[in-house]
Parts: C-alpha cells; sequence; structure tokens
C-alpha cells in the first residue's frame, strides 16, 4: 500500500473512532479524533497529489494548498468547519490549552464539521 494510501487508511479509522466515541459519550475523543480524521485525509490527499505532505496540524492551510493543487477555492463554510476542528487538536488532550470539559454539542460539531470537510473533499473527485 502506497504511502498515502497509508494516510487515507488512518484517516478512516479515525473517522470511525469519532463515530464510536461520541456515540459512547466521550466527547473529548470524538472531537479529536474528527480532527485528525480531516488531518489525515488531508495529509493523504497531498501526498497523492503534489508527492509531498505539509508538516502542519493547521487544516486551514491544508485546505489553502489544495485550492492551489486544484485551482478551486475552498467554500467559505468549510474554511470555518476547519478553524472549529483545529482547536480540538490540543484543547481536547490539554485542559490547559482550551474546553476542560466537552459535552455533547461540541462533539456534534466537530463531528459535523469532519463530514463537511469530507463531503468537499468528495466534491473535488477524491474518494477515501
Amino acid at each position: 500500500m502506497g504511502t498515502w494510501e497509508t494516510w487515507f487508511e488512518k484517516a478512516r479509522k479515525f473517522i470511525k473512532y469519532a463515530e464510536d466515541d461520541y456515540r459512547l459519550g466521550r466527547y473529548d475523543s470524538a472531537s479529536f479524533f474528527a480532527q485528525q480524521s480531516v488531518e489525515m485525509l488531508l495529509n493523504g490527499l497531498l501526498l497523492e497529489r503534489t508527492g509531498a505532505r505539509p508538516f502542519t496540524h493547521s487544516i486551514s492551510e491544508m485546505l489553502n494548498t489544495l485550492s492551489l493543487v486544484y485551482q478551486k477555492d475552498v467554500p467559505h463554510d468549510v474554511l470555518v468547519c476547519a478553524s472549529k476542528l483545529e482547536r480540538h487538536y490540543a484543547a481536547a488532550r490539554y485542559p490547559d490549552t482550551g474546553v476542560v470539559h466537552y459535552n455533547v454539542w461540541d462533539a456534534e460539531e466537530a463531528l459535523e464539521c469532519m463530514r463537511r470537510i469530507i463531503r468537499y473533499v468528495d466534491e473535488l473527485g477524491e474518494h477515501i
């Protein structure tokens, strides 16, 4: 399996982890895995399309790079979702960096943003 395929496989696993943790009421880890699934997906897509991946956790930055690759603007709602997801990279794991107690609506928003960005990637003609 090629390297970009490995990133896609990790993205698929993290999507499942996010959904499973949400159902189990583990809202912090559901939010974190939602962020991670998108990060893995975009890293894999950039690796597939450009032969390299950025060394960043910024989903917004990766989406902006994809807009150059595809020569297509990223929709505003997708960029808003990227910004919302980015906070979960640290906040869901470290109590002194953000949300201390995650609740159902935090996780619902994270999963909806995960799904929105996945739909955007599908709209680009890429499917994980």
